[in-house]
């Protein structure tokens, strides 16, 4: 176990984090783009707090056992939370399916961490679930995917008014159940914003992480998708769209800068 006390960085990075979530919930919420928006500047105090907390014994841990425990294929995961000292405790690895997984329970949750068994971003279950939990604790969340590839993204709250307003404009869809195979699929986006994610996919030629990106973006949806890079530092990831001469749309994403 790791023992987490604050210190003067920590305490300025919440307070930091406090300001944000005060300027982005205060302003306005329709049209194309607040004024002066911002994707890098706006996510840097969570991107620092999930690099910090990466950077702990603890979750160092904790990949190296979702890693071992994803040999079989399957999604695995752990939860991270807090004892009445503050020390930071984890769950035991909880053994899911080739497409789910349950985030264990454990005292304060603050985070947890799952496999996918295919390097493919955050799935919407991913990202319903994120919300649910944020919501719970108030916006300090954080959820982290590990990729066979060694690529780990994380899931961070940018405004939590945002990410209610999402949560009710777009409500997730169940996830079928196969009977036949004993599968429960995971929650959905509603039929439109999923076709959506398939003309971008398909129209657009935009990859799973660009698109899902970009209807973050689009839609305000108050969370950001970050990603480690290699020197070991989350960065928000958000996607450019482009028009062609020939009338059509391309699709990139980009890395905020250190």
């Amino acid at each position: 176990m790791t023992r987490f006390i604050p210190g003067r960085r920590e305490g300025l990075l919440l307070l930091i984090v406090f300001v944000f979530f005060d300027y982005c919930c205060s302003g306005p919420r329709s049209g194309a783009a607040r004024q002066g928006y911002a994707p890098c500047r706006e996510t840097q105090p969570a991107a620092e707090q999930a690099t910090l907390f990466s950077k702990t014994n603890s979750c160092k841990a904790a990949l190296t056992a979702i890693a071992i425990a994803a040999a079989d294929g399957r999604e695995h995961a752990l939860s991270f939370g807090r004892d009445p000292r503050g020390t930071i405790i984890r769950s035991a690895v909880s053994n899911g399916t080739s497409n789910s997984t349950i985030a264990p329970a454990i005292s304060n949750r603050f985070a947890d961490l799952h496999n996918h068994p295919e390097n493919r971003p955050p799935s919407s279950g991913d990202l319903y679930h994120f919300i649910d939990q944020a919501t719970a604790t108030s916006g300090t969340y954080q959820k982290f995917i590990l990729l066979p590839d060694g690529t780990v993204y994380a899931l961070v709250l940018a405004c939590l008014q945002d990410a209610a307003d999402f949560n009710k404009h777009f409500p997730r869809r169940a996830g079928i159940h196969d009977t036949a195979a004993g599968r429960r699929y995971q929650p959905t986006f509603p039929g439109t914003l999923t076709e959506e994610i398939n003309q971008l996919k398909g129209w657009g030629g935009a990859s799973e992480e660009a698109a899902l990106a970009f209807i973050l973006q689009k839609y305000k949806a108050g969370i950001a998708l970050l990603k480690k890079n290699p020197d070991g530092h989350f960065r928000r990831i958000y996607t450019i769209e482009q028009l062609q001469k020939d009338g059509t749309r391309s699709y990139q994403t980009r890395s905020c800068p250190d």
